[in-house]
């Protein structure tokens, strides 16, 4: 059955877009100029980002904080990052190193209106008037309902987060006039070389709208955009009622990744809680959860109080075989834990399509909270000490895993050799040298150990 947007209606469910590639790790350009970043981007695609995400591009309320961003005024003008002929141009120099483009676009609501006004004073975003607002029929031009109204998102139905504005941010109403503005700025950024689209606040948005767009950015692209939606999990909302349109942003697993990896926390825990969805935006963080990033930093989701338990959480993202990672921009300069994760999941996808079996498996071979070890296949393993003390075992038996042969540890001097003895069994025969087996982990350290000839272990 097909909707009046010419969305698909299967079993009362609306049917998703088609999906370009998935990406195998996003970097997340926050707030980056896009002047400062044309230079960077072909280093990126060599470090192992297949995609850069820029944060919105429209003309947005003026000022140095971050959120100004999300509060457009006119999304028929590119202003604030850089201009239509630089984005063209990081565009055009991405896709010569073999990266992609994401672009965040902001359709639920415009602009901060906290100073008390209503609708009815919106003269300052053009072309646009009081009908385009959401309001009460009885009080044309005043706000209907803020999310900050009693019962919050927890009243039992999904009304107060469509149709609510989000405090002071008028909430839109979706008129064919809105749409067609917003398919403008759609059209306009592919134009300019963008592949594709992260939603913001997709949770306040309804999903024929959404779906709307979605087949439009379809139908322009040719199929060849990839795009996903921020859906913020709360009591009336679930990931499952967007990921069936397109991949969501998975706070299901940052919950529990914040959990096993905090202090107290227990490793022995994962695998972790997820959407059930291996296309799904994984993160160890983004943000909405950086505390620092706020000035009240109350409002961050469930932040971590130790980044370093955050990079730490990161090796299992970027380790696991679902999900698709976003890796914060200044994460990846701070840590060599995610720089040399994300190498390491660009090896294992390379070995995948080599035909190589690269299956997950959390390995529950060493009863410690502090340890995690993460199987893919044959091909690689992660091995996490999240504790303050090393992690020594002399002898380690691997035999009920698929790993067998040598190993190297990515960006450290680091070989590991695990072969089967005459008992039948295999074990870890060569810790660093000869001279020593089974595995010890630093306090704090993270190995990416990718399997390779075995004359590597007899040099």
């Amino acid at each position: 059955m097909l909707l009046a947007n010419g969305s698909c209606l299967a079993g009362g469910r609306l049917s998703p877009a088609p999906l370009a590639e998935q990406p195998l790790a996003i970097y997340h350009a926050f707030q980056v100029p896009l002047k400062a970043l044309l230079p960077q981007v072909c280093a990126l695609g060599r470090a192992g980002y297949s995609h850069v995400q820029l944060s919105p591009l429209q003309r947005s309320s003026p000022g140095p904080q971050w959120w100004k961003r999300y509060q457009p005024i006119d999304s028929t003008v590119i202003e604030g990052l850089g201009s239509e002929a630089e984005l063209r141009a990081l565009s055009q120099r991405a896709h010569g190193c073999g990266v992609k483009v994401l672009a965040d676009v902001v359709f639920n609501h415009m602009a901060n209106l906290s100073g008390g006004q209503d609708v009815e004073a919106l003269g300052a975003f053009p072309g646009l008037g009081t009908p385009d607002f959401r309001t009460p029929p009885e009080a044309p031009g005043r706000r209907p309902c803020t999310d900050s109204d009693a019962n919050g998102y927890a009243d039992g139905n999904r009304k107060r987060e469509l149709f609510c504005w989000l405090g002071g941010l008028p909430d839109l109403r979706f008129t064919e006039r809105v749409r067609a503005r917003q398919r403008a700025h759609l059209q306009r950024l592919l134009d300019l070389g963008v592949d594709g689209f992260r939603f913001d606040a997709a949770k306040h948005l309804e999903p024929a709208v959404l779906a709307d767009h979605l087949a439009f950015i379809a139908r322009r692209s040719s199929g060849r955009a990839w795009s996903y939606l921020e859906v913020i999990e709360d009591a009336d909302t679930r990931a499952e009622d967007y990921n069936q349109l397109a991949p969501v942003t998975d706070f299901v697993l940052y919950h529990a990744l914040r959990r096993a990896f905090a202090w107290g926390g227990d490793l022995r825990s994962l695998p972790p809680a997820a959407v059930h969805d291996p296309r799904s935006v994984t993160f160890a963080r983004n943000h909405d959860t950086i505390a620092e990033l706020r000035d009240d930093p109350g409002s961050a989701l469930d932040p971590w109080s130790d980044v370093g338990d955050a990079w730490l959480a990161a090796a299992v993202v970027l380790g696991r075989q679902g999900g698709t990672p976003l890796i914060f921009g200044d994460d990846h300069r701070s840590s060599a834990v995610i720089r040399s994760g994300v190498r390491f999941r660009r090896a294992i996808r390379e070995r995948a399509r080599a035909g190589a079996a690269v299956p997950e498996q959390f390995l529950r071979l060493i009863d410690n909270p502090m340890l995690a070890m993460i199987e893919r296949g044959a091909e690689g393993l992660v091995l996490i000490n999240k504790g303050t003390n090393p992690i020594d075992r002399p002898v380690l038996d691997l035999s009920l895993t698929r790993l067998e042969g040598c190993y190297g540890a990515i960006d450290q001097e680091l070989t590991v050799a695990i072969e089967r003895r005459g008992d039948g069994h295999k074990y870890v025969t060569r810790w660093g040298s000869w001279q020593r087996g089974g595995l010890r982990l630093e306090p704090r350290q993270v190995l990416f150990l990718l399997r390779q000839p075995f004359s590597q272990c007899q040099a």
